[in-house]
């Protein structure tokens, strides 16, 4: 194995990877990368995984000799940011990675690259191709939403539905919703295409939708590596497991394979209060009065009504604090909600426009936020749950 590439050119790709080494496991190979280098094709790939999911990256350099190798991911990726700003070379030399560039030489030692688990197959026949862009944005408005308590794995997720004409994805950690759904498009390939494979998920006649619990790492890792300038993203679905095809990268990538609750049970069927407010003058405020909130549950209130919108928070340890604020519309009757104000702030990132329109009943009722003018052929839907005395 022998190679030679520039610094900027492999840094990139390695930074990457790095998101996905395990911090923490029982196999020790799993620390390491394993690169392949084809003589061939004059092409690098580089694998790593943590099991639940696996990134292949690959990409062109000056290669003289392939060859296979594993070698500690850490190290590399240290090596490798510290070297000149110039071309790297690396080979093998027995149980060493030869890593050279101008006048630094390193000597890495090799793991035994057949203890690497099986690559998954690259399968993509039957590919959704998807705009990118839309595709981060879906992920970017629900991923913030999803449970980190293990003991809930499906909630760890973000839920996929395809339907027939539409898709949507949703995240909750049964506290707070995020929600966003994309009208009047269909994902599901065409008839002719039923039975073009032995396994083909999307002709399962007992259900009207595809409906998939895609990992947060897995989907973080996506939006990591989200480049403007690649517009199409090919997305293969199995039963089991997910296939992302985009730019240098394969992602392979575990499901929840738990039925998502039904979250949309907890959207109230009416709220007679509504409000609309500057997203980014409520955000100041709320952090504003945040300072002195208990620690324990992070509660914020808003009181208000036509005349009046104060936001406050007591904390019998610390203090009070209150902001009133102006250039609101409300309509409906008096009212007041406790929060968490971390959950709301999340919520307020999420949302696109310069206003929010917040709806609210009683201090028992959640509260539904809103874009101000919803992006045309998209609704999208958060919902924060209240605190209760």
């Amino acid at each position: 194995m022998r190679l030679a590439i520039e610094k900027k050119d492999l840094l990139p790709y390695i930074q990457h990877l790095a998101l996905v080494v395990p911090a923490k496991n029982t196999s020790p190979i799993l620390n390491n990368y394993l690169i392949t280098v084809f003589e061939e094709t004059n092409l690098v790939r580089i694998t790593t995984t943590d099991l639940e999911i696996t990134v292949v990256v690959e990409f062109p350099a000056a290669v003289s000799e392939g060859g296979t190798i594993a070698v500690s991911a850490r190290h590399f990726n240290e090596i490798i940011n510290f070297m000149p700003d110039t071309m790297i070379n690396l080979w093998r030399h027995d149980d060493l990675l030869m890593i050279q560039s101008g006048k630094v030489d390193f000597n890495l030692l090799i793991a035994d690259h057949t203890l690497f688990p099986v690559i998954p197959e690259t399968r993509l026949e039957n590919a959704i191709s998807m705009d990118a862009e839309l595709f981060n944005r879906m992920v970017s408005k629900t991923y913030f939403a999803v449970s980190t308590d293990v003991n809930r794995a499906v909630l760890t997720g973000v839920c996929w539905k395809i339907y027939a004409d539409h898709h949507m994805m949703a995240a909750t950690d049964g506290r707070k919703v995020a929600e966003i759904k994309i009208l009047n498009t269909a994902l599901l390939p065409p008839r002719e295409m039923e039975n073009s494979v032995e396994e083909n998920i999307f002709t399962d006649p007992s259900q009207n939708c595809v409906e998939k619990v895609i990992p947060v790492k897995t989907l973080q890792f996506l939006l990591k590596i989200f480049n403007s300038d690649m517009k199409e993203i090919k997305i293969g679905i199995e039963r089991n497991r997910m296939m992302f095809s985009y730019g240098n990268f394969f992602i392979f990538s575990q499901i929840l394979e738990h039925k998502y609750p039904e979250y949309q049970k907890a959207f109230p069927s009416e709220l007679p209060n509504r409000f609309s407010i500057d997203k980014e003058a409520l955000r100041t405020a709320i952090r504003r009065v945040a300072l002195v909130a208990p620690d324990d549950n992070l509660r914020i209130r808003f009181e208000l009504d036509s005349d009046r919108f104060e936001v406050n928070t007591s904390n019998r340890d610390t203090g009070d604090g209150k902001q009133n604020m102006e250039n609101y519309s409300y309509e409906g009757s008096a009212t007041g909600v406790s929060f968490n104000y971390k959950y709301m702030l999340s919520i307020l990132d999420a949302v696109d426009s310069e206003k929010a329109i917040i709806k609210l009943g009683t201090y028992k009722d959640p509260m539904m936020i809103y874009n101000e003018n919803p992006n045309p052929g998209q609704e999208l839907t958060f919902l924060l749950m209240p605190l209760r005395s």
